[in-house]
């Protein structure tokens, strides 16, 4: 598994690579160095008017666009990440920018530099190329929507107010999240007889569905359907393997956003937020024993330090000038479709031993 430390290395070495073809003209604000704290993202308001229906309709997320790709034509890309996300700051930053967070030391400037409209998007612009070269996985959106189209895993949106109207406009809507594993009824259907189940870590008691999601949306709106979610304050929990080795994104800040096209499907789904710089490498650093044993102790340390250097917004989600970046910005894309509402609930299997203890 030297090729994983060896991909790794090489790519760090120019992961701010994938940015260099922004401007290098001044972002929005100038670089004028002035704290920021949380902008308009470009979030559509709620609207005024409008009334959510009293249904329940859950889906399940069977596509899933990690930013390696064009989202509509599949064609693999370098500059694909610049999509998907959200502007979490407010700001547009190329690389001259001193507004921003600084970047952690060894970084290049090229790291803290935008996608389109502003879109923070470090974990597609810097995160994403690491993996996909060190582990070998040119196409990892195709892998991991192979793994949910075979029943492997899920997320599922369990949403109270929509109408399956591509135009329907109201506020008061109530989202909640629900984390799946293995579909236990053979290969999933995607459709009113997919009974997924739940897994007891995304349900409050642990045991039953009705006593709610550990992450709810309760200020959610559509207009025009277009679906947008408010941030939560607890975090989203997305498992994806990389080369069969469960890998945890704890997503903070999480902003969910979809147009709904029909009372059965969803398509351009976006979701955005902050990794926790330390706590993700906290997480990989779990895991990298899975990968390779020669990943224990203090080898894991120049992957962490590369790691960091992807940082480029504060872990709060804001982005404040004079202080050091510590978290990753995420935006990933998706497309779900209409199952049953779910009504079991299972325990996670257990994890593999570490192969590093």
């Amino acid at each position: 598994m030297s090729r994983f430390l060896f991909g790794v290395a090489a790519l760090c070495m120019a992961c701010g690579g994938t940015t260099t073809d922004q401007q290098d003209g001044g972002g929005k604000d100038g670089g004028s160095g002035d704290v920021v704290n949380k902008p308009d993202s470009g979030k559509p308001p709620p609207p005024d008017s409008g009334t959510p229906t009293t249904v329940t309709s859950t889906y399940g997320l069977h596509v899933l666009y990690l930013g390696e790709a064009d989202r509509t034509s599949s064609t693999p890309s370098t500059t694909a990440w610049k999509a998907y996300g959200l502007n979490l700051d407010g700001l547009q930053t190329v690389k001259a920018d001193t507004n921003v967070c600084t970047l952690q030391q060894g970084a290049p400037k090229t790291n803290q530099a935008d996608g389109n409209n502003g879109i923070d998007n470090s974990w597609g612009s810097i995160i994403l190329p690491i993996l996909q070269a060190a582990l070998s996985q040119p196409s990892p959106s195709q892998t991991e929507t192979t793994d949910i189209q075979n029943g492997i895993w899920t997320v599922q949106l369990q949403i109270t107010g929509l109408s399956g109207d591509p135009q329907q406009t109201a506020p008061g809507i109530v989202a909640q999240i629900f984390t799946s594993g293995q579909y236990d009824n053979g290969t999933p259907a995607f459709d009113s007889s997919t009974d997924w189940p739940v897994l007891s870590t995304s349900v409050k008691d642990g045991q039953k569905i009705s006593s709610g999601s550990t992450m709810v949306f309760g200020d959610a709106f559509i207009q025009n359907g277009q679906f947008v979610t408010q941030t939560a304050p607890d975090p989203l929990v997305l498992s994806l393997a990389f080369n069969g080795v469960p890998v945890e994104f704890h997503v903070h800040d999480a902003t969910i956003l979809f147009q709904q096209v029909s009372s059965t499907d969803l398509t351009n789904g976006t979701i955005a937020g902050v990794l926790d710089t330390e706590e993700f490498i906290t997480t990989l650093k779990g895991v990298a024993g899975q990968f390779s044993t020669t990943l224990c102790g203090a080898a894991f340390d120049g992957i962490a330090q590369q790691i960091r250097q992807a940082s480029d917004i504060m872990k709060d989600g804001t982005n404040v000038a004079g202080q050091t970046c510590n978290g990753i910005s995420v935006g990933i894309g998706f497309d779900a479709t209409k199952i049953a509402n779910p009504t079991k609930v299972v325990q996670p299997p257990p994890p593999p031993p570490d192969p590093c203890q």
